[in-house]
């Protein structure tokens, strides 16, 4: 059973020093948004093209595929406007989520390894995403798209386990 979470509780979790994703995260969840979306409604072509002339079918394809990409494109990037992390001393914060928020604690002592990736969109616009692997098996990776190279970098470097007292425990 758990419990009720207490004022001074609350107040300490607002204290956590949240950052939030830059702009041109949002310019890449909107563009890769809108590129998975497009293409929805090109399955229903064929049977619109039965249904109807060639003119109707062709105009109502065109019509979908820009309402799929424009929605796409919107719903990715106001799901990436509402992440924020928190690099603490005892590892990083995740918080996540558009209607369903979820925060994710990711403790250093359980980080086993961590990758940087950069696609084409991250790439041109000087992003990245920090895959950090952990021990376990329900999460055991979490992705932070859309952050800056440099931030990215700067991340990943921080949650390496200190090489001072830190032992390696592979066998």
């Amino acid at each position: 059973m758990s419990k009720p979470i207490t004022p001074q509780q609350d107040s300490a979790a607002n204290a956590i020093p949240w950052e939030h994703l830059p702009d041109a995260a949002a310019t890449a969840a909107t563009l890769v948004g809108a590129l998975a979306a497009f293409w929805l409604p090109l399955p229903l072509h064929s049977l619109w093209l039965a249904l109807w002339d060639r003119g109707v079918a062709v105009a109502l394809t065109v019509v979908l595929l820009v309402l799929c990409a424009l929605l796409g494109g919107w719903c990715n990037r106001r799901r990436t406007r509402r992440v924020r992390y928190a690099l603490l001393g005892d590892g990083l914060r995740i918080r996540r989520g558009l209607c369903f928020w979820q925060e994710i604690v990711l403790p250093r002592s359980r980080v086993q390894h961590l990758d940087l990736e950069r696609g084409p969109i991250e790439r041109n616009l000087g992003l990245a995403t920090l895959v950090i692997h952990t021990a376990g098996t329900r999460m055991h990776a979490v992705r932070l798209a859309g952050l800056k190279e440099q931030r990215a970098q700067a991340l990943r470097d921080a949650l390496l386990p200190n090489e001072t007292g830190a032992r390696d425990d592979a066998v």
